[in-house]
């Protein structure tokens, strides 16, 4: 029987796609709407930050200049070769440096040679970034002093909370600080054109720009455990869906299946009684309908079988009736004229006939087997040998297993008295 799962399998396609497609489309675009949000709100949020940061170091910058103005004409009476002035230019400087919320450090040239630092940490000054040089002067002549920016809190509070780093570059865009990994001193700065987020502001007179920019692929590595996850749950909701899909077009085609079936059985005559259809539908009268014509149909079968075997009794039986007479009047006028000539033959003659007789008469059904069929066949020839003078012979091929075989009765007789009849010479 041909099974029809391709409209099955159409049916789930629809299924999985009405239901599955959607959800994955909605979650496609909110992944993309996310990206698109985040990407938004992380820029607002390097500008802000970049504004706090350019405030922070220019108020530094300013609070310094302010207070080395102020303590201008006290420099000029500290000998910085007096131990004595050192240690009190060293608590001014201390004291300056501490009132500022950076990391600042600062460090006193006189005649190309440093005087005091507080650079006990023996810091890189080519890592910080040079804040102001004031040029000063002391009691033993003209000096000068740096300002090196280390770090500002706000600065490290970006870095922790937000992960944007900053970089502080020359006009030349040359990177004169960053506590970024992804940069070093002294490099161009030359930020990927995908994948940064970055914004810029002027901090000085002399050019420099503060940058701040976040590596958006640090945040997307981070986000990877979560988009594995929702990955795991498409995949999961992708399954149930196709199992979902699969038992929803199994239970929508099981009733037309059902109904396939049984007009495979009405064809071959193997449909059996009337079975409803396992949900109540419209189906149902398509079911009812098949029933009712497989009915129909079976009754006009019966109909025409029986019709045909009466018409084959009918036939049989006016062959029967044509042959008897006729055979019988000719045998008759044999047997009178061998009574006188060969009364022995005549008596073989009237055994033959009552044998062929005693077939006719007591095997009633319709079929025989093949060898009933060629002993009375046999007799018949012989009689007619007897008319004929042994002018007939008879031969026959068959195999040994169809003896038993089924034909319908007085089959082969007519052939062979056509054959007598028409086929001798003479």
């Amino acid at each position: 029987m041909k099974t029809y799962k391709p409209y099955r399998q159409q049916l789930r396609r629809s299924f999985f796609l009405s239901t599955v497609m959607p959800v994955f489309l909605v979650m496609l675009i909110g992944i993309i709407s996310f990206y698109t949000l985040y990407i938004w709100v992380e820029h607002r949020t390097v500008q802000q930050h970049v504004n706090q940061t350019q405030h922070a170091i220019v108020q530094a910058s300013q609070q310094t200049e302010l207070d080395i103005s102020k303590l201008k004409t006290t420099f000029k009476e500290l000998n910085t070769t007096d131990s004595q002035d050192l240690t009190a230019l060293n608590r001014m400087l201390f004291k300056m440096i501490h009132e500022q919320p950076g990391t600042l450090y600062f460090v006193v040239t006189q005649h190309h040679q440093q005087v005091t630092t507080n650079n006990y940490e023996d810091q890189r000054l080519n890592t910080l970034y040079l804040l102001n040089t004031y040029n000063v002067t002391f009691k033993n002549g003209p000096a000068s002093i740096q300002i090196y920016l280390a770090q500002t809190p706000r600065i490290d509070e970006i870095l922790k909370d937000s992960g944007q780093s900053t970089v502080i570059v020359d006009r030349f865009d040359n990177i004169l600080f960053t506590n970024s990994e992804h940069f070093r001193l002294d490099d161009k700065w030359q930020p990927p054109q995908f994948g940064f987020i970055s914004d810029a502001v002027k901090i000085n007179q002399n050019g420099d720009r503060l940058i701040q920019f976040k590596n958006i692929h640090d945040t997307l590595e981070d986000g990877i455990i979560l988009l594995i996850i929702m990955g795991l749950v498409l995949i999961l909701f992708i399954l149930f869906g196709l199992f979902n899909a699969h038992n929803m077009a199994k239970r929508q085609t099981q009733d037309i299946e059902a109904i396939i079936q049984r007009i495979y059985y009405a064809k071959n005559r193997h449909l059996g009684r009337y079975q409803p259809l396992a949900q109540p539908s419209e189906l149902e009268e398509i079911n009812t309908y098949i029933y009712d014509l497989f009915e129909s149909n079976e009754k006009l079968i019966h109909s025409i079988e029986n019709t045909e075997q009466r018409l084959r009794e009918i036939q049989l039986k006016e062959i029967e009736r044509q042959f008897q007479p006729h055979f019988l009047f000719n045998t008759m006028q044999t047997i009178q004229y061998l009574i006188t000539l060969s009364p022995q033959l005549a008596q073989q003659v009237v055994q033959q006939l009552s044998q062929m007789l005693r077939y006719t008469l007591r095997v009633k059904s319709n079929h025989v087997q093949i060898k009933d069929e060629l002993d009375y066949i046999q007799q018949y020839v012989a009689i007619q040998n007897v008319r004929f003078d042994h002018m007939i012979h008879l031969e026959y091929e068959i195999q040994s297993d169809l003896y038993t075989a089924q034909i319908g009765k007085m089959m082969i007789q007519p052939l062979v008295e056509n054959a007598i009849k028409h086929g001798r010479t003479g």
